[in-house]
């Protein structure tokens, strides 16, 4: 079995600029029950205070991912729209968890 029809667990953690945080949280939280019916496990947006932003979202599965990357892309981008998050600073990274401490 490969990773792709595998049942192990996935991130996408997505780093972003993002002059307006505050927005980009408002927006989120105008999407929650959207984004609560994705099917991650969890999902984490953090800011270092300083602009950068990183979404942190644990899904049980790569198809679980997939289903939820439209959704994913709506909210990113409304931010954009809206001005809290640069288009140009979306960096996603993707990878299978190997261990869990």
């Amino acid at each position: 079995m490969t990773n792709k029809e595998s049942k192990i667990a996935v991130y996408r953690v997505t780093r972003f600029a993002g002059s307006d945080m505050d927005k980009a949280v408002e927006i989120a939280e105008s999407m929650r029950d959207v984004l609560e019916g994705l099917g991650a496990d969890l999902i984490d947006i953090a800011s270092d205070g300083e602009e950068n932003g990183l979404v942190i979202a644990r899904y049980p599965d790569k198809a679980a991912m997939d289903a939820a990357t439209p959704i994913a892309k709506q909210a990113f981008g409304k931010m954009i729209e809206d001005g809290a998050v640069d288009e140009g600073s979306i960096e996603p990274w993707i990878g299978d968890v190997i261990m869990s401490l």
